[in-house]
């Protein structure tokens, strides 16, 4: 049996070494897709730059945002969620549902008042000022406000959220959201 030596450049090999670089394409085009479609629609990750959620979430760390879970649920109360203001902007908001779709709202001399019973906020820091309502909250809108109470641009200052303002749930002290 006699061995040839490979020729540096031979078009029989050509053939299996593009069908090669063609799969590992193909493995990186359906990964990248599948990374930004997970990003966008299942999973993200965040940082807290603002203040107004102390001491729930401090400044600087990272969260993982459920985006999923408004698509075969409703947002409760006392849920932490990031919501995006203008559609159009990057900016986002990290917020606790206060009041749902439906209910009667009412920020009377510190306290928060929900169908006329005073809502119980352990995480809730400073005063809830200024007074407000009473307000009743149209379908499918959301009354956020953030825990540190002085220092939160919220829904006493822009108005009850959508839910399709709403871009996902944090749950803290949770490395996997689901």
């Amino acid at each position: 049996m006699e061995w040839k030596r490979r020729a540096w450049f031979d078009w029989r090999f050509i053939t299996g070494e593009s069908r090669r670089a063609y799969g590992l394409a193909c493995i990186l085009f359906w990964s990248v897709l599948s990374f930004f479609f997970c990003q966008r629609y299942v999973v993200s990750l965040g940082v807290m730059t603002e203040r107004s959620m102390l001491p729930a979430l401090v400044g600087g760390n990272y969260f993982l945002i459920n985006k999923y879970i408004y698509h075969v649920a409703r947002p409760k109360r006392g849920d932490i969620v990031v919501l995006r203001r203008d559609l159009s902007s990057s900016e986002e908001y990290v917020k606790r549902v206060i009041g749902l779709e439906g209910e009667t709202l009412l920020i009377w001399f510190g306290n928060v008042y929900i169908n006329g019973h005073r809502l119980t906020e352990p995480y809730a820091v400073g005063g809830t000022f200024p007074n407000l309502g009473p307000y009743t909250l149209p379908k499918d809108t959301y009354f956020v406000m953030g825990d540190n109470r002085e220092e939160s641009e919220d829904s006493r200052h822009f108005g009850a959220v959508t839910l399709r303002e709403i871009e996902g749930k944090i749950t803290p002290g949770e490395l996997f959201p689901f």
